[in-house]
């Protein structure tokens, strides 16, 4: 079913606009409508000041949303959905089942937030330590981003443009999958081979570089055509961990074209890296 991702700050009326946009294509447009709200699933606001437990909250929210994704109906996914890369993860989803998808950034300034925060009742609400972090980790979404795209950004006063998030929807036509988002079964008995070599020359490219160039510089990137911008320095720790988290995930994406697996690498990094 297309998906509606909803994203802003804690408290900034997601689930509201949420319960907006179920009303109008349940009722109006007359579609099956799911809402996933990860209001439902944590009980306590205490759960994002533990790494682990946040972590363990977008693995439970990405894999129901691939359970209950199709072509048929309408999925709503009501959470902060704060990180770019968790975002881009969740379009490979869509993407692999042929569907389509649109971005609400519910776009309530922090200052506004904390107040209707402060409105809830003392067990739904989130501690100031929580609230700050969470802004201070915010990723706010871009329509430029295939993965944002289309981007409806939503003002506290504005009404939802239902028209144009259903002609989004359904008169859209869903971005073919590729080897890159479909799920195949490790075929190949050198991919593991491949995607460990691919992906650490790709590491060793960007660390070599950054000793002979400056800030601004592109570097080639082994196996493609794309290149890296050098925004900042990168240390071989983040970008290792980043390498880590992408085999895991082409585990349950493999391809058998190297520049393709290199491609996704690319992807993978540059919309991971802060």
């Amino acid at each position: 079913m297309p998906l509606i991702l909803l994203t802003g700050f804690p408290a900034s009326g997601k689930s509201t606009r949420a319960q907006q946009l179920r009303e109008y294509f349940s009722t109006i447009v007359g579609k099956n409508v799911v809402l996933l709200s990860e209001n439902e699933i944590v009980k306590n606001k205490h759960i994002y000041s533990d790494a682990n437990k946040e972590k363990e909250l977008r693995s439970t929210l990405k894999s129901e949303l691939q359970r209950l994704i199709s072509q048929e109906g309408i999925l709503i996914l009501d959470g902060g959905n704060y990180i770019k890369g968790y975002r881009y993860e969740l379009y490979c989803s869509s993407k692999s089942n042929k569907t389509t998808q649109c971005t609400l950034h519910i776009d309530t300034s922090s200052e506004q937030a904390w107040k209707q925060n402060l409105k809830r009742e003392e067990n739904c609400q989130y501690s100031q330590e929580n609230f700050d972090a969470l802004i201070m980790r915010y990723e706010a979404p871009d329509g430029r981003n295939r993965w944002d795209a289309p981007l409806f950004t939503i003002q506290p006063e504005d009404k939802l443009p239902f028209e144009e998030i259903a002609a989004a929807l359904c008169e859209r036509k869903a971005p073919a999958p590729n080897q890159s988002t479909q799920s195949l079964p490790l075929t190949s008995t050198n991919f593991l081979y491949e995607l460990d070599c691919v992906t650490q020359e790709i590491v060793n490219r960007v660390v070599e570089a950054q000793k002979t160039s400056v800030i601004g510089d592109e570097v080639s990137i082994p196996n493609s055509t794309e290149k890296f911008l050098l925004k900042r320095r990168y240390q071989l720790s983040e970008l290792s961990r980043i390498r880590r988290q992408f085999i895991s995930f082409a585990k349950t994406h493999p391809v058998d074209d190297i520049p393709r697996l290199a491609a996704m690498f690319f992807q993978y990094l540059t919309s991971h890296l802060v």
